[in-house]
């Protein structure tokens, strides 16, 4: 089977992107056709061509949007391509709502194209016409589904991401915090910094974003030594300082699901979350660590000081976190994908595919 999947791939290093790695590692048996964002990036999956999409950085959705359709289009005659895959709903889940034609197309929602991009007055009918487009709606959270009209929620299905067991597992507790994630609005790091100025603890910020320098001159201007700023890391190098940490903070606004909380908990971390989006489906307030409301920077910084305090704690949450974490696996992800694939095919085929199997002749 030959998939089309418009995405955010590498070099562009964020939960997409790892999300689609590992589907693309565990569905071998699939040739994927990715359109992503130009970059010099070299693919190292046999089974994956990456097709660079040029685009204006100050009108990157738009621009993507029209060239990705453009090329997409000629991609679908040339290579046969049996099924669309997207992921993120704009421009992405538009551009395979645009290329459908005949194909099966399928959908998958990661956060923020439903809370933020589907409420406003700009975004709302980009994101209706990618899941109206849509056969079948994947979504990374119960929170997420419940948050579609009724129209949509019936076509959807929720599969959580997952985690690579490779590479998040427990090392040491090397006495800091850490925060991975986007340096953006919607993750909370303000309330953060907020929270963690006045406490004698060492904290480590990775991730990089348009939130970036104004974070740093906060740390400078408040003379923050205890807080470093690593930037943007490669998984590898993420994983190797999970591994090592004390506990992990997300205080985001909103969230879809929070993969850096399963990443922590295969490491036998405590998390500290905001009880926004999915989190609360992943993260069980005094179980495997602590729920906190969002834009509350005291609460925030006492559940911080209650693990920095309590080293038996941290120890017991990471240890339940890591059993809680043993339900999410890439391998098992995607196989209900590749299940949904099959299913999204086969309601089609009749219809769509002569009988050579492979694609619609007259396309």
């Amino acid at each position: 089977m030959k998939v089309l999947m418009p995405t955010i791939y590498y070099p562009f290093i964020g939960g997409i992107t790892i999300h689609v790695e590992n589907l693309v590692k565990h569905i071998d048996d699939c040739e994927f056709h990715i359109l992503t964002y130009h970059s010099n990036y070299n693919q190292k999956y046999e089974n994956v061509v990456v097709h660079k999409i040029p685009y204006i950085p100050k009108m990157r959705g738009l621009t993507y949007m029209l060239n990705a359709y453009k090329i997409g289009r000629e991609i679908i005659r040339k290579e046969k391509i049996d099924l669309i895959h997207s992921h993120y709903a704009f421009p992405q889940g538009v551009v395979g709502g645009l290329l459908k034609g005949n194909l099966p197309n399928i959908l998958t929602l990661h956060g923020s194209d439903v809370l933020k991009l589907s409420k406003s007055i700009i975004g709302k009918p980009f994101f209706d016409y990618a899941v109206g487009r849509a056969d079948k709606i994947i979504c990374v959270s119960e929170f997420l589904r419940n948050n579609l009209g009724d129209n949509f929620k019936r076509k959807a299905i929720v599969i959580p991401n997952g985690v690579d067991f490779n590479l998040f597992y427990g090392e040491n507790d090397l006495d800091y915090g850490l925060f991975v994630g986007s340096f953006v609005e919607q993750k909370g790091l303000d309330v953060l910094i907020d929270a963690i100025k006045d406490i004698d603890f060492n904290f480590k910020l990775i991730g990089d974003g348009p939130l970036f320098n104004k974070i740093k001159e906060k740390i400078e201007k408040e003379n923050m030594k205890h807080v470093e700023l690593l930037g943007k890391k490669s998984q590898i190098e993420v994983a190797k300082y999970m591994r090592n940490c004390s506990f992990l903070v997300l205080p985001s606004i909103s969230e879809g699901l929070g993969m850096v909380l399963l990443e922590a908990m295969a490491c036998g971390k405590a998390v500290i979350a905001t009880n926004v989006g999915g989190i609360g489906e992943i993260v069980k307030d005094g179980y495997n660590g602590f729920l906190v409301p969002p834009n509350n920077p005291k609460i925030l910084k006492d559940k911080i000081k209650i693990l920095i305090n309590d080293k038996n704690l941290r120890e017991k949450f990471g240890k339940n976190g890591k059993e809680f974490s043993k339900n999410f696996s890439w391998e098992n992800v995607a196989k209900k994908v590749r299940s949904i694939y099959e299913e999204c095919y086969n309601n089609l085929k009749d219809d769509v595919y002569d009988k050579g199997g492979l694609y619609n002749k007259t396309r």
